[in-house]
């Protein structure tokens, strides 16, 4: 069996929705469907979620909502057309008598994710299965993972459409994952049904090399490992995040994302480490707005670390010897006295950026010295240089003015042989 998640972009509107559905027609094996709600259509479009969220503040205030509620009723009138169905009318008034009774923003926001679900599987002839009934939660909002696993293996055993995004706890009250949580709920359902492969169909053709807005023409990566795509995430990447992958890579089951609108392109595949990885880059990735500080202090590096860390700073690296912490930070700011109290000297600097090579075993590539030449020769010197004995990332400290350049330049090197 294989679990889909469609996310916004394939299910924009009626057209999108028939290609998804000719997707799911070419494998018999495709037998469940995690839509999230419908995307935008062009740049100039609100999201339907946004629209929810808006229609449930609206009517909390006691102000009107029915201007903004009747574009999200447009939509889905307009798909429902294109797809030869009669209009989710009832759908829809129950979900307005919801707003205007006083519900809640978590079940607001949710209703986009049911609407669109419901009417796949009308157009599919597929069972739908309300996430309501199946993602379960605490009243604290904790997922009840057992529960929910257990509850998808019975109710998807013969597939159906399950709405992504939500679920609910004992009393009913709706509760969602973060934005983006639809890829949570097809996690989810691939590990519940051990399904053979979960694939997350998206408007890009999958993880790539580097951003394709640095650098134009970024290679899509074939194959990696999660903790090649956990590194990415962790570093800056904006692909999928860890609480999306956990489900199915606990179970074992690969990740196969890939493009709604290219059915022939393979995607990025996403599978298990096994002992002796081959040396291989992935990808360079990122992230700006950093500072870094510098504390010294004879032999109290450990006492600076220790409480560096009881500080919850936004820590992105922490780097110790016995008479030195440097610590990289996201965002600015100062540190707790607590901290610069311990230190004979604090010295920081702002408006950094990090860059950082993934892969495996970079080690045995001589990953460290091309990495340096490749910034050396764009101009770039590095402030710091990190590569762990054991891990997946090679990540450099430079001024933000140069991030992009360092980003095309390493990208070249590794990528441009």
């Amino acid at each position: 069996m294989r679990v889909c998640k469609a996310g916004g972009a394939p299910l924009a509107d009626g057209a999108s929705i028939r290609k998804m559905g000719q997707l799911l027609a070419r494998e018999p094996e495709r037998r469940v469907l995690v839509p999230s709600a419908p995307g935008k259509r062009e740049a100039r479009d609100e999201k339907i979620t946004d629209l929810l969220y808006a229609c449930q503040a609206a009517a909390a205030a006691g102000r009107s909502f029915g201007h903004l509620f009747d574009r999200v009723a447009e939509r889905y009138r307009e798909i429902a057309a294109a797809l030869g169905l009669p209009a989710p009318d009832d759908g829809l008034r129950a979900v307005y008598t919801g707003l205007k009774e006083g519900a809640d923003a978590a079940w607001a926001a949710s209703r986009g994710e049911w609407l669109c679900g419901r009417l796949l599987a009308s157009y599919l002839d597929w069972p739908f299965v309300d996430a309501a009934e199946v993602i379960r939660f605490d009243a604290a909002g904790r997922l009840k993972t057992a529960e929910t696993l257990g509850l998808l293996r019975r109710r998807l055993a013969d597939g159906g459409v399950l709405p992504g995004f939500y679920g609910a706890d004992d009393a009913g009250a709706i509760h969602t994952f973060a934005r983006g949580g639809s890829d949570v709920t097809g996690a989810l359902a691939a590990a519940a049904l051990n399904a053979d492969v979960y694939e997350n169909f998206k408007d890009v053709a999958g993880v790539y090399a580097a951003d394709p807005a640095i650098v134009p023409g970024a290679r899509c990566v074939g194959d990696m490992t999660y903790r090649e795509l956990r590194a990415l995430s962790r570093l800056g990447a904006q692909v999928i995040s860890e609480a999306a992958v956990a489900p199915v890579r606990a179970a074992g089951i690969p990740l196969n994302i890939r493009p709604a609108a290219d059915p022939a392109h393979p995607g990025t595949w996403i599978h298990a480490a096994f002992g002796g990885e081959t040396p291989r880059v992935t990808g360079i990735t990122g992230r700006r707005g950093l500072t870094l500080w510098r504390l010294e202090a004879i032999e109290k590096g450990a006492d600076m670390a220790r409480a560096a860390l009881d500080a919850g700073l936004p820590l992105e690296r922490l780097a110790l010897d016995a008479d030195t912490l440097c610590l990289t930070l996201g965002g600015k700011g100062d540190l707790p006295e607590t901290l610069t109290a311990l230190a004979h000297q604090a010295r920081h600097q702002e408006r950094l950026a990090s860059l950082s090579l993934v892969g495996e075993a970079l080690p045995r590539l001589d990953a460290p010295a091309r990495f340096s030449a490749a910034l050396t020769a764009a101009g770039i010197r590095p402030l710091s240089l990190h590569l762990p004995p054991v891990g997946q990332a090679l990540t450099a400290v430079v001024p933000e003015a140069d991030y992009e350049a360092g980003i095309r330049a390493v990208y070249d090197a590794f990528f441009r042989e």
